[in-house]
């Protein structure tokens, strides 16, 4: 697995993580102590906002699942892949694309998230 891959597939498993002291420990080896992600729905800064997003995600979707859906498509410090977010029955009920800068030392420096289907979106 390539370096981009295996940070992507870190952060899906800290979207995914409901133990909090995993979840930090997987925030911590995946992004930046400075970093920032931003969404139409969320946003959070450093390790402590992107705790509190994500168990903020998990409080209102229990039990929900978030899967990459494309390749990790990369160049220079620059990555971009798709997502879905799975229902306990493994229904897709969102789906979306992001895009993020990777840091020196290979961690998530910032993310910028796309809704690319939700449920009420025109």
């Amino acid at each position: 697995m390539n370096a981009p891959t295996a940070l992507i597939e870190r952060y899906f498993d800290a979207w995914n993580e409901t133990d909090a002291g995993r979840r930090r420990e997987l925030i911590s080896a995946t992004w930046a102590n400075d970093a920032a992600y931003v969404d139409p729905l969320l946003s959070g800064n450093g390790h402590d906002g992107i705790d509190a997003m994500i168990r903020a995600v998990h409080e209102r979707f229990p039990k929900h699942t978030f899967r990459r859906t494309t390749d990790v498509d990369a160049f220079a410090n620059r990555l971009r892949f798709s997502w879905e977010l799975l229902s306990p029955s493994g229904a897709s009920i969102v789906k979306g694309s992001d895009f993020g800068v990777v840091d020196t030392h290979g961690r998530l420096q910032s993310v910028t998230g796309f809704l690319d289907e939700a449920p009420g979106a025109a």
